[in-house]
């Protein structure tokens, strides 16, 4: 049996192996309802590989997405997720006695849609759990009770049922103890098993020596997957759903149906598209009206921010496309490059230098880049340095003189949130919607190793394209401290000083003319050192030669 643990607003501690229970069991509304006022939560379930993240999800869902619970060949041959994978269950607002009671929900919505997107754990599919976690409000994080945190395992363990809560109740505080200093610290944990299976004792005698003998019968009802929802309930906020501006839908799967076309599955990222409008798909600069729409099999005739859903289009070729983005038409260029704010990961151990190469992730694409980095070091001790407490992100200003920056800084006091902006070069042009999540990571380091391989995340704030670039390359202000040292030899007049070693014979001294000397080491307190010091307090503002 595997116990996981699970965590963002929920952390659950989980076992596994598998039966679904009745919807009436665990509280699930009935999929025949026929309400409208449906509330959709994305819910992100992730963990290590085998940790029984695809198996929870099977009992908690009511209804499948054709790409759900490891469908595709490869996985069911691997017995591993490869893919992202989209299912939900359906909880009744009224019935519910956590729900009920928030009238936030309980005025507006007669049911709580939650779509789990099952992403893979094994450390080579990365691009794609960047790409998942992009789309989900909420997530639970998986793990195995047994073996914690872990970099990379496939070894499944099982334990008495004897031992169960000694187990967990171990595992518990170690975890707490690991996430005290994160944002996950607070979230609480649930010890849920999927699948549970009845396990008979016997005891044979051989050679005076006992042994036991563990002999699987049928499984048995999950456990803990009341609880798991209730804590999910409790924690449920409101997402801030936009149906207004341009329309972008990130889709994952793209397949054909004879006689009806061409279906994309994905999710609404911003804006709202109805039946007979017309899309764009931006990599195959084509322009397609919707013919229908679904979501998790029902047909809709308008879809929102946040929405799960199946578009279908005609005449387009399902096999040119597997992932992307359709969105209104024109309004996702084809960059070059882009200026971002952006924070450094604190788990990524090694300097994240500039004009090194990064792999760069915008929804599901992923791309090599060099990235500079720029920003001001902020003096004021009492600046804040959390976005919550900043209250929004730093907008780049090209008429502001920025400093250039050798590596990234932690965010701290000095380099709080918007302070620091980097500039990226892509290796190859990217289709890049404006005000995307960027994350940079290095992706080619080895997977046994047990660091973080995520880098770096921001906000993209302009993007570059052949049109602008040449413009902002003469407007962007970087200037890099360069410090001149030389000696005093002489004292000319009150307010002149005679310097050597400063620059070299070959220096152009043209460039300098106007510059000010802002002070002087003094390396003893002699007469004239005296006097150089006061000399210097009245020429400090004066410019050379």
């Amino acid at each position: 049996m595997e116990n996981k643990g699970n965590s963002e607003s929920t952390t659950t501690t989980t076992t596994t192996t598998s039966t679904a229970p009745s919807t009436e069991s665990i509280g699930v509304a009935k999929d025949g309802c026929n309400s409208s006022r449906i509330l959709n939560i994305n819910v992100g379930i992730m963990g290590h590989v085998d940790s029984g993240k695809t198996s929870l999800a099977k009992v908690l869902s009511t209804s499948l997405s054709t790409a759900a619970l490891d469908k595709s060949p490869a996985s069911q041959e691997r017995g591993i997720t490869l893919d992202l994978g989209f299912s939900s269950f359906n909880v009744d607002v009224a019935s519910h006695p956590l729900l009920s009671q928030r009238s936030e929900i309980a005025n507006h919505y007669d049911r709580v849609q939650f779509t789990l997107v099952d992403c893979p754990g094994h450390a080579s599919l990365i691009r794609t759990i960047i790409g998942g976690s992009q789309i989900i409000d909420m997530m639970f994080l998986v793990i195995d009770i047994n073996k914690g945190i872990q970099t990379q395992t496939a070894e499944i363990d099982q334990i008495p049922q004897e031992s169960r809560q000694s187990k967990i109740d171990t595992m518990s505080t170690k975890l707490r103890k690991v996430l005290e200093k994160t944002c996950f610290s607070q979230s609480p944990m649930v010890s849920v098993s999927a699948n549970p299976g009845v396990v008979s004792e016997e005891a044979n005698v051989n050679n005076n020596q006992q042994q036991q003998q563990q002999q699987p019968l049928q499984p048995s009802q999950p456990i803990g997957l009341n609880q798991m929802i209730d804590e999910l309930c409790k924690f449920i906020e409101i997402p801030k759903r936009d149906d207004q501006g341009t329309f972008l839908f990130e889709f994952d799967h793209c397949f054909q149906i004879k006689g009806q076309g061409s279906v994309l599955t994905g999710t609404v990222l911003k804006g709202s598209i109805e039946i007979n409008q017309t899309v764009q798909i931006p990599q195959l600069n084509l322009e397609k009206k919707i013919k229908s729409m679904q979501m998790f099999h029902k047909p809709v005739k308008k879809v929102v921010q946040g929405d799960r859903a199946g578009i279908c289009v005609t005449q387009l070729d399902s096999k040119l496309l597997e992932r992307g983005l359709l969105c209104t038409p024109k309004t996702v260029p084809l960059l070059n490059g882009a200026i971002i704010s952006i924070e450094k990961v604190r788990f990524y151990k090694n300097l994240v230098k500039t004009n090194s190469h990064f792999h760069v992730t915008i929804g599901h694409t992923t791309t090599t880049a060099i990235v500079t980095f720029f920003g001001n070091k902020i003096l004021d001790q009492s600046t804040p340095t959390t976005k919550e407490e900043t209250g929004s992100i730093h907008q780049f200003n090209e008429k502001i003189e920025y400093s250039f920056m050798e590596y990234l800084e932690p965010t701290s006091l000095e380099y709080p949130v918007g302070s620091q902006f980097a500039l990226i070069k892509f290796d190859h042009p990217v289709l890049c919607p404006l005000e995307s999540v960027i994350i940079g990571s290095k992706l080619d380091v080895a997977l046994d190793t047990s660091g973080c391989r995520i880098a770096f995340h921001g906000s993209l704030l302009q993007g570059i394209d052949a049109s602008n670039r040449q413009i902002l390359h003469d407007t962007l202000r970087i200037f890099k401290t360069k410090v001149k040292e030389g000696a005093v030899e002489r004292v000319h007049s009150e307010d002149t000083l005679i310097g050597k070693n400063l620059f070299s014979k070959q220096t152009d001294l043209s460039s300098f003319i106007g510059n000010y000397l802002f002070g002087i080491l003094l390396v003893s307190l002699s007469p004239l050192d005296y006097y150089l010091n006061l000399l210097l307090k009245r020429v400090d503002k004066k410019t050379f030669l």
